[in-house]
């Protein structure tokens, strides 16, 4: 009891001093320009028109409207106080949301190692999210939100874990409708569907996110105007890499359009296999193993196989493995599931780190299909890629049985 209490004291004062840390690199550093933009100027556009009129087509606005109301908070707060645009409070405003939720994942991570590995371990997986480079750079340099979009998609995978399907169904939704890319963790509902074969549940998830979908889209002029949204979304970037140091890039596919020819197939149907595999794989290895570990697993497997294989990456698509691994590790703690976070935060790190470098410093966008750095961190992410499906073979081998 001492112990457990010396370290939820110490993980609130370490959790503190890596908020802070973000907020001074939040304030002066102006994060990536495309990115920042947006945010920026569509919380002052929500504060001008309000939701139903936000997606008319006045501006650009690419992004499902689940971050459209922290935006026009946001907005809101811009205006009341009068802060000038560009400067340090402004920028810790706009970032704000994602420095907050990486501080609220790390501790997730503590309060649920502290149930399965003890207060010590669950104290230093806290800590080496909390302060991961990579993870740092994402939010309080670059300014982007996908650990906010993990908090209700790390929710959803957690209650899924735990067989309350119905609830996981809504922070999968809530998810979805802040970024498209909860889409690539779809299969792992779909694998617990199959295997519970209960109708009722079924039905009663189907209606879960159907009724989440219609609330939060209904004062954006309704869920046909957001479905819009989403195929807009899903057909812009037509490339076969877009900076992500994944395959398509190792094969020379960096900016270049996905219907370009690689070999007797485009890269956009090369990416199709690569897909088609990553959910042949999953449902292998889930349907195999035994254990809570095994939903982890399988979301850190869709996360790496997605990222690395699939058409239309962006760099920082990555972003999700590094917090499923290490939820992996609390419920199957093993060095190599330690050894693959690892690996994967410094070539996330390489990869984000450079885009964001070149874009602040010269104003470069695209990154050269050839340049060493890129070759390198994707050969090197294929390795790790490699590491991963073979732990998760070795793991189905042990296990033996059917389940």
């Amino acid at each position: 009891m001492e112990q457990g209490s010396w370290y939820r004291q110490r993980v609130f004062l370490f959790l503190g001093a890596a908020l802070g840390i973000r907020l001074i690199l939040a304030a002066f550093v102006y994060g990536y320009p495309a990115d920042m933009g947006c945010f920026s100027g569509w919380s002052e556009h929500l504060v001008k028109v309000g939701f139903s009129r936000f997606y008319s087509g006045e501006i650009f606005a690419d992004y499902p409207p689940g971050y459209m109301y922290p935006l026009f908070l946001i907005g809101m707060l811009r205006n009341a106080l009068r802060i000038p645009f560009n400067s340090g409070v402004y920028l810790i405003l706009v970032k704000f949301p994602a420095l907050l939720a990486d501080v609220v994942l790390a501790y997730f991570l503590y309060r649920v190692g502290e149930n399965h590995v003890g207060h010590r371990a669950g104290f230093y997986l806290a800590l080496a999210f909390a302060f991961n480079p990579a993870v740092i750079l994402n939010s309080a340099l670059w300014g982007q939100i996908d650990s906010f979009f993990m908090i209700p998609l790390v929710v959803g995978v957690f209650l899924l874990a735990e067989g309350k399907i119905e609830w996981s169904v809504l922070g999968w939704m809530l998810a979805f409708l802040t970024k498209p890319q909860a889409l690539f963790f779809a299969p792992l509902w779909i694998f617990v569907l199959l295997e519970r074969k209960d109708v009722g549940v079924f039905l009663r998830g189907v209606l879960t996110g159907f009724l989440t979908f219609v609330l939060l889209s209904f004062p954006f002029s309704g869920p046909m105007t957001v479905l819009r949204i989403y195929r807009g979304t899903i057909g812009s970037y037509p490339y076969a890499s877009l900076n992500a140091f994944n395959l398509m890039a190792l094969l020379g596919g960096n900016w270049m359009p996905d219907e370009t020819k690689f070999l007797f197939l485009s890269y956009r149907y090369w990416g199709y296999v690569g897909i088609l595999v990553t959910i042949l794989w999953s449902a292998f290895f889930f349907f195999r193993i035994k254990g809570k570990e095994r939903v982890y697993a399988t979301a850190s497997s869709l996360a790496v196989s997605v990222f690395f294989l699939a058409p239309r990456m962006h760099e920082r698509y990555l972003f999700p493995a590094l917090f499923f691994i290490l939820l992996w590790y609390l419920f199957e703690p093993k060095r190599k599931i330690l050894f693959l976070y690892a690996g994967l935060s410094v070539t996330f790190f390489v990869n984000v780190g450079l885009v964001l470098l070149l874009a602040l410093l010269y104003e470069m966008y695209h990154i050269a299909r050839f340049d060493g750095w890129l070759l390198c961190t994707s050969a090197a992410n294929g390795v790790l890629w490699g590491l991963l499906l073979s732990y998760t073979l070795k793991k189905v081998k042990s296990e033996g049985t059917v389940r």
